[in-house]
């Protein structure tokens, strides 16, 4: 029974014994085991970058599950505020099917969230899970990171949490570069217009902080200016420039950094068109009066082209003036002469440039009825035969009228005379009939002669 007991005695003191290093063993897997817990991470992308001040840059919100599937998203992402400003904040291709709270962002506080389901899980290397738009403020380092609060929790049906890697980006915002220079120019305003000034003066604005300037004239509309500045000025002037298309390039320096280059275009002409030689043709009116004359005239200019055409006419039986008046003209240009005139025609072509050249061609016109002589002489000597034809042949008609006209009375005086002889000598038995002959006395003439005409010639 003694034994016994104390068997019962010592089985206490053999369990503690043994289940001492038990119990010490449980506590160190314990500690072990937060190893073997499910790990995930945040991360951004890009995780480095130099940005200018005021322009904007996106970044996206990634998710590596690490083999794991995963069904629930918190993210909470932490800015500088001072540095940075969301503009804009998207989840449209996020891995987030249902969205517990819309994304939403306080530049205030310079925050962010995503907060989501993902239905049936995923496993990802790389998930989206919302991009962000920044817009850099101010020039320093800025820090992008995802706040401690953030959760990713596996898909195993009991929404166990998992370890997350906390992402952080690091962004330099660079002080902003000076802009393009504005540049105008006095002398050729007008960037698309030509000049025929060789002599260009250019000026420029000078912004605030800008140290200096480093400018560069040539012919070609791309070049960048060194980073040797050639002066604090704002004007330059250039002389006796060749003709052509010029470029002035000009770029500031503003805290040692340099801005955009800065173009203005040059265009230069000096040189009038080329020569050329009016032509006079006439044109013939229908009332001779308004006769006119028509001056044609062409020509070309190889850098700015032809803009107009003018015309002056001078009278030379006028007394001579100092510079005849000029008006806008298109060839052919009809001039209206006076009778008997002479006259100069001045034909002055300008370039877009303002470049002039004159030409002159004499016009030396007979008054109006000569010249109509002149012109024609043919038809007009054809009109004068055919007029001596029509009275050639009206004098022939009228002239054999009048024959056949005398004619007639001639013949009915004839006959009145028979008449009267047969009244005053009938015949009778002794008197030969028909033509026959008594004595010497001869037949009837009309016998002889059947012509009465002849008769009456006889008579006369």
């Amino acid at each position: 029974m003694n034994f016994s007991i104390k068997k019962l005695l010592i089985l206490p003191f053999i369990f503690i014994s043994f289940s001492a290093p038990i119990f010490l063993y449980a506590e160190t897997v314990n500690v072990d085991a937060s190893k073997l817990l499910s790990h995930t991470d945040i991360s951004f992308s890009p995780r480095f970058g130099s940005f200018e001040e005021d322009s904007v840059f996106q970044v996206s919100i990634l998710v590596n599950t690490r083999g794991k599937s995963i069904n629930g998203i918190e993210v909470r992402i932490n800015f500088d505020k001072d540095r940075l400003s969301i503009i804009n904040q998207t989840g449209g291709t996020s891995i987030i099917g249902v969205w517990v709270e819309p994304p939403r962002y306080d530049n205030t506080r310079g925050t962010a969230s995503y907060v989501g389901v993902i239905p049936g899980g995923i496993i990802t290397e790389a998930g989206l899970v919302g991009t962000i738009t920044f817009k850099a403020k101010s020039a320093g380092q800025a820090v992008v990171s995802t706040a401690s609060n953030s959760k990713i929790l596996l898909n195993d049906g009991l929404g166990t949490e998992t370890i997350v890697g906390l992402g952080r980006a690091n962004y330099t915002i660079l002080t902003k570069a000076p802009g393009g220079v504005q540049i105008f120019s006095e002398t050729h305003p007008i960037q698309s217009d030509w000049y025929n000034n060789n002599s260009p003066t250019l000026s420029w604005i000078r912004d605030p902080g800008v140290a200096g300037f480093s400018f560069e004239l040539d012919n070609k509309p791309n070049t960048i200016p060194d980073n040797i500045a050639d002066g604090d000025e704002t004007t330059k002037s250039f002389e006796n420039l060749t003709d052509g298309l010029w470029y002035f390039h000009i770029k500031g320096s503003r805290n040692n950094v340099w801005s955009t280059t800065g173009n203005f275009l040059l265009r230069i002409d000096t040189a009038p068109p080329a020569e050329f030689k009016p032509e006079v043709n006439y044109l013939v009116a229908a009332v001779v009066e308004t006769e006119r004359v028509l001056v044609s005239f062409f020509t070309t200019d190889n850098l700015s082209g032809i803009d107009h055409y003018e015309v002056g006419i001078i009278d030379k039986d006028q007394p001579p003036t100092e510079s005849p008046a000029f008006v806008q003209a298109e060839s052919p240009f009809q001039v209206p002469l006076s009778a008997g005139g002479r006259l100069e025609v001045v034909v002055r072509a300008l370039d877009r440039a303002g470049n002039a050249r004159d030409e002159s061609i004499d016009v030396k016109v007979p008054s109006s009825i000569t010249k109509f002589i002149q012109d024609y002489l043919v038809y007009i000597l054809i009109g004068i035969i055919l007029l001596g034809l029509i009275i050639l042949i009206l004098h022939y008609l009228v002239g054999h009228h009048i024959i056949r006209s005398i004619r007639r009375v001639r013949q009915m005086l004839a006959k009145e005379e028979v008449a009267e002889e047969e009244k005053m000598f009938p015949q009778t038995d002794d008197i030969p009939q028909n033509g026959e002959k008594v004595g010497d006395m001869e037949k009837p003439l009309s016998e002889n002669n059947d012509n009465p005409n002849n008769y009456i010639d006889r008579i006369h």
